[in-house]
């Protein structure tokens, strides 16, 4: 008798962890995000193209995603207090760190350059822009070389409240070119008049980069395992060309309502 008492015992504590991880299985993944189109929108399907590629990382293991839309410092709050599951968009920081776990990169956030057919730009590297001028948005920063040959006086940087001010003074000629997120130039773009879009062109070669991700609360139960299912998801939408399609898409205006 004794000895079949902790047998049913370890089988109950099987079926309790199978169906335990059933249920989490089944409860969709809650993630907090914000407005930063075409990666994450409202307006946009599948809320945008990072969102859809977070989406489909998390189906490939067989969860489904909830979003839900705050401020973007909001939205990283809920994610720490454990409100949500996590948060995607966000670059890894010491400061950070001490509270998430961050995923494999998600997507390569690129700034470059924007200018106008007419006016073509053979940028290289940052001494190529000695001597031009540059639009710029308010309080954004374009990485430490091109913040240091900013301070250096190796050209004119103009910055503008928003990044549509900046594309409307660049197709006015008020700069030799703009700095500018590249899929948000180009989502930007598709609201332009075909005419005034089609002037305009990015270069190859980009100012700076920074790999963007998703995070989870240390705190959060189970976040080990979550962060782990979704790289595994997120390497095979890698992997099969998904995430770039994805990306691709974006690009040519393909998230926009009705496409």
């Amino acid at each position: 008798m004794h000895t079949t008492v902790p047998n049913r015992r370890g089988l109950l504590l099987l079926l309790s962890s199978l169906l335990a991880g059933g249920a989490w299985a089944a409860e969709p993944v809650k993630l907090a995000i914000g407005e930063w189109p075409p990666y994450f929108s409202q307006n946009l399907r599948e809320n945008g193209v990072f969102a859809h590629i977070v989406k489909e990382a998390f189906a490939r293991e067989g969860l489904s995603v909830s979003y839900e839309f705050y401020p973007w410092k909001r939205a990283l709050l809920l994610a720490e207090n454990g409100s949500v599951s996590g948060s995607p968009g966000w670059v890894m920081s010491d400061e950070r760190a001490k509270t998430f776990l961050f995923s494999d990169p998600v997507i390569l956030s690129k700034e470059v350059l924007f200018f106008r057919k007419d006016k073509p730009v053979n940028f290289r590297t940052l001494a190529d822009l000695k001597g031009k001028t540059l639009g710029a948005t308010i309080g954004y920063s374009y990485g430490t070389a091109f913040d240091a040959a900013e301070k250096a006086g190796d050209f004119t940087l103009d910055r503008a409240i928003d990044d549509t001010s900046n594309l409307r003074k660049l197709l006015a000629g008020r700069f030799d070119m703009i700095v500018l997120n590249r899929a948000v130039g180009f989502e930007l773009l598709h609201s332009f008049p075909t005419a005034d879009r089609e002037r305009i062109a990015a270069s190859s070669v980009s100012v700076s980069e920074k790999q963007s991700r998703m995070v989870i609360a240390k705190t959060l139960p189970n976040a080990e395992k979550l962060m782990q299912t979704f790289n595994q998801g997120l390497a095979k939408v890698i992997r099969d060309g998904t995430a770039k399609r994805f990306l691709d898409d974006a690009e040519a205006g393909r998230y926009a309502p009705g496409n």
